[in-house]
């Protein structure tokens, strides 16, 4: 039996081999990936082996070859994606930090981070496939933490493997660290610590909000500080420096609510409606900490001011 080879890169080092078939292969079930390598049609090396084979860079897989007809037509489809991510967001425009494991941008205000064209995560594997050579068969580009679409700032996408698996675990285990920037609505005068109990709340047309919940909501750590006062609008606001210690949905914005200072503007968590402001509320992810010494080489501290629309800062 004749087979055809397709070798392994740096990125798909230490990966799964039913993982990487998946993705690879995405019009499989994960039964039909299992079936190809127990009949050993799927090899490595020319050698039958398991799923959870991990992969080595320098290995070869090997796909017999009268599946490849169908296999090349879906993988070149899955792989080189330039026909299908077309996007009109300049990514070049918006990089704050980048290396050879992390992409971090000023994620723009009203942008939605996934979706269609018009999302930051297809603008980025257009960029990436344009930019960047890579010779990994299963990794993708992709944002490894949530903005709200209406949330500016900081925003973190992996450019390798290894970024990806640093960048999740020091995020789970709270080595990384986040500071917002945001305007409340009235006058905040003294740094507090906010623990809440919140979860999400759907309403029937199926727009979400976070309310407090002590039975059902997990917890929500915020401390909040205020920096600078300023009237708007002849309303009192106070920016406010907001570092997290927890990442919930809708964090910030539901915790200002519920401590009796929503942020401006903000409708949906109970803010006065405002006429012919710039956005519907102010929030920015202004700064991410990072670990000293770090194997990724970023530094300790990554930043990126607001925009000027962002009213006083």
């Amino acid at each position: 039996m004749d087979f055809k080879d397709f070798p392994f890169g740096q990125d798909d080092n230490d990966r799964r081999l039913d993982k990487i078939l998946r993705r690879f292969l995405p019009d499989l079930s994960l039964s039909e990936v299992y079936a190809l390598i127990r009949k050993g049609l799927v090899r490595i090396n020319g050698k039958k082996t398991k799923e959870n084979y991990r992969i080595t860079r320098g290995d070869i897989l090997n796909i017999a070859e009268f599946l490849c007809q169908n296999i090349s037509e879906t993988s070149q489809k899955n792989l080189s994606e330039k026909s299908q991510n077309k996007s009109k967001i300049d990514i070049n425009k918006l990089i704050v930090f980048k290396n050879e494991h992390l992409l971090i941008l000023n994620k723009p205000y009203d942008i939605k981070v996934h979706g269609d064209s018009d999302s930051l995560d297809i603008a980025v594997k257009a960029w990436y496939e344009k930019n960047i050579s890579n010779d990994s068969i299963s990794f993708r580009p992709g944002p490894l933490h949530r903005l709200d679409r209406k949330t500016t700032g900081l925003l973190v996408f992996s450019l390798s493997s290894q970024g990806a698996r640093w960048f999740t675990e020091n995020i789970e285990n709270h080595t990384i660290r986040k500071t917002y920037l945001g305007i409340m609505e009235g006058s905040f005068t003294d740094k507090e610590r906010w623990e809440d109990k919140i979860c999400k709340v759907e309403d029937q047309q199926g727009f979400v909000t976070v309310k407090k919940d002590e039975i059902n909501g997990k917890n929500a750590i915020t401390n909040a500080k205020p920096v600078k006062y300023e009237e708007i609008k002849g309303e009192k606001t106070t920016l406010t420096e907001y570092d997290i210690e927890t990442g919930r949905t809708h964090q910030i914005r539901a915790q200002s609510s519920i401590h009796g200072f929503p942020l401006f503007g903000d409708t949906a968590y109970g803010a006065k409606k405002q006429k012919g402001l710039s956005r519907d509320f102010y929030l920015h992810a202004w700064k991410l900490h990072f670990p000293k010494n770090n194997p990724l080489n970023v530094p300790e501290t990554v930043t990126c001011n607001p925009d000027l629309d962002f009213s006083f800062v």
